[in-house]
């Protein structure tokens, strides 16, 4: 993926064709309001990714390469699945790259336009630009971006990944969850059981759906890889390769390599 700005491209033996040349606008194209927050709006195959000015623009770049990598993993120029890019561009999803403080606007008038599935934190969070193996460190847009894409995934197949516990057949991807923590449980467990490999305390199910579903998924594309990252084994997760994936979390390795979904593939 090409970006102006001068910012790294990737070396053109690495990627396919054709390429994208992202533009950064400094007004939104179809609300105007949010000019009065953001002022760096990049649209990713129809999502913004939005910026406040004090957000750096080599920033902003990598948030929109990391989008398109996961809204087109192939970089064949067109998104890999169209109907999870419809749903998330018609429901105005946005990925913004901001501070804590001025989450205050999604609450605002014009900040009920967008959906906000995740947000960056340009003062706090990890940033790996180049790739996690160049930088060194781990990289938050692995994680965030992902749950902005994810809803897409929710609702589009939920026969597969539906987010929402009712019965033990609800999803494919909460059978999976379940199976990961050693049981249902509505909300964290004070301590889990001794078989489960993927143990988060912080939120109730839905919440629990979600992080599992990034797990896994980075998993899937060799993101964990300890050659190139510490990121993983972890207290919350210890599954750190695809091969690994595919003898200890049978249920999430079928989900998402056996069902034909071109989900993202490699990191």
């Amino acid at each position: 993926v090409l970006c102006k700005d001068n910012y790294p491209a990737i070396p053109a033996s690495d990627v396919a064709t054709p390429l994208i040349e992202f533009t950064v606008l400094d007004q939104h194209p179809d609300f105007e309001c949010v000019s009065d927050k953001m002022n760096q709006f990049i649209n990713v195959f129809g999502i913004y990714v939005m910026a406040t000015h004090e957000a750096s623009r080599e920033y902003v770049l990598h948030t929109a390469n990391v989008l398109a990598e996961y809204i087109d993993n192939d970089e064949n120029g067109t998104p890999d699945d169209p109907e999870i890019l419809k749903y998330l561009a018609e429901n105005n999803f946005v990925v913004p790259v901001w501070t804590d403080a001025d989450t205050v606007f999604r609450e605002t008038k014009c900040g009920q336009h967008f959906a906000w599935g995740a947000s960056m934190y340009f003062d706090h969070d990890q940033w790996a630009i180049g790739g996690i193996a160049k930088a060194g460190t781990w990289d938050a847009n692995l994680e965030e971006v992902w749950h902005a894409v994810s809803e897409g995934w929710y609702r589009v197949y939920p026969e597969y990944f539906n987010d929402k516990y009712d019965d033990p057949r609800d999803s494919l991807l909460t059978e999976a969850v379940d199976a990961a923590r050693g049981g249902y449980f509505e909300e964290a467990p004070k301590v889990y059981p001794a078989e489960a490999w993927y143990r988060y305390f912080d939120c109730p199910y839905g919440c629990q759906v979600h992080e599992y579903f990034y797990w896994i998924t980075v998993a899937n594309i060799g993101a964990l890889d300890p050659s190139i990252t510490n990121k993983c084994p972890n207290e919350e997760w210890s599954i750190c390769t695809k091969e690994e994936l595919r003898i200890r979390d049978v249920k999430a390795y079928d989900l998402l390599n056996n069902h034909g979904f071109k989900l993202p593939t490699r990191i």
